[in-house]
């Protein structure tokens, strides 16, 4: 059909810039002033946060600062959807730890190898909570919960019309017990943000370079998140070293950037390491499904009922039963 991209060959404009150097990432970004962000991450899956010590790292040679969730201001908030209002995250922890290599302080300093240095001298108390990683494990009675309010650590669920059974009159019906196991997209880019707070000359007052996959949704997201004017915030996405799905919506390390470079009115980027990215960026797929399906003598499908168990992450942040439905 006219105008389509089936069957058509269509060429690949992107491809003179990466196959010569020319490409632009947010890590090959040079802005003078700019510091560097590095976290300082849980070793802990789950544990209550008795205090963090940052003198020694603040005293450190090349620090600018070093902040808590205290110091940044922002709100918990969602990220990418909303599964549980209950369930929201702070950019950086505050009275829990819920995940290894959740973010409980963020060091800026003139150089990544300061900021580094200053990293390791951040102590932080800890006092451990029983874990519980596996999803069938944590809805059992007695089960650790993420969040003690809730009283459970089922967050959301949906359903069909519990009236209509879809296996009535089948001759044969086939049950099976089927793991979705969690994945990690693992994407050659890890996140990458550098934000520049200031007058561009052209009426923003912060510009936001960042690897996502959806700048303009990135950027209604800061402004609600950060309650900041939408029309005076500039997103730029330069090339993306690939996304597939972890990149999607804004992220609390994101933020936490966005709000240090306003509080200090200089330029900082943080650029994801391959550790970090393992440990940080959205899992996501992890199901249990439960399968039934009935079949009518002559093996045509007459019908299924599945019960599908998600994992929803720390903070319920994905809704991969949603999905699992609009397939059935």
């Amino acid at each position: 059909m006219p105008g389509s991209l089936l069957g058509n060959r269509v060429r690949r404009v992107e491809d003179p810039d990466l196959l010569t150097g020319r490409g632009t990432y947010v890590g090959n970004l040079r802005v003078a002033g700019m510091a560097r962000v590095v976290f300082v991450r849980s070793s802990l899956a789950h544990g209550c946060l008795i205090g963090i010590d940052t003198k020694a790292a603040q005293a450190a040679p090349g620090v600018l600062a070093v902040f808590t969730s205290a110091d940044l201001g922002v709100a918990p908030f969602h990220g990418f959807m909303v599964l549980n209002p209950a369930c929201a995250r702070p950019p950086l922890a505050e009275d829990k730890v819920r995940f290894v290599g959740e973010a409980v302080a963020m060091v800026i300093a003139e150089s990544e190898a300061a900021a580094l240095d200053a990293a390791d001298l951040v102590e932080v108390d800890y006092d451990p909570l029983d874990a519980v990683v596996d999803p069938e494990e944590a809805l059992a009675d007695g089960a650790p919960l993420q969040f003690e309010e809730m009283g459970t650590n089922l967050v959301a669920g949906i359903g069909g019309d519990a009236t209509f059974d879809p296996l009535a009159g089948a001759a044969t019906v086939v049950r099976a017990q089927l793991q979705n196991q969690r994945v990690a997209v693992v994407p050659m880019e890890g996140n990458a943000i550098a934000a520049v707070p200031g007058d561009d000359g052209a009426g923003h007052d912060l510009t936001v370079y960042v690897s996502t996959q959806m700048p303009h949704g990135f950027a209604k997201s800061v402004s609600r998140t950060l309650g900041l004017d939408e029309a005076t915030l500039r997103v730029v996405a330069p090339h993306v070293g690939g996304g597939f799905g972890g990149k999607a919506g804004v992220g609390y390390e994101h933020a936490a950037v966005i709000a240090a470079a306003r509080l200090l009115d200089r330029p900082l980027v943080w650029v994801e390491t391959r550790s970090e990215n393992l440990v940080a960026m959205p899992h996501g797929r992890g199901q249990v499904q439960w399968i039934e399906m009935g079949f009518d003598a002559g093996g045509q499908i007459t019908g299924m009922h599945c019960r599908v168990l998600a994992d929803a992450g720390a903070y319920a942040g994905l809704g991969e039963p949603w999905r699992s439905a609009r397939l059935a």
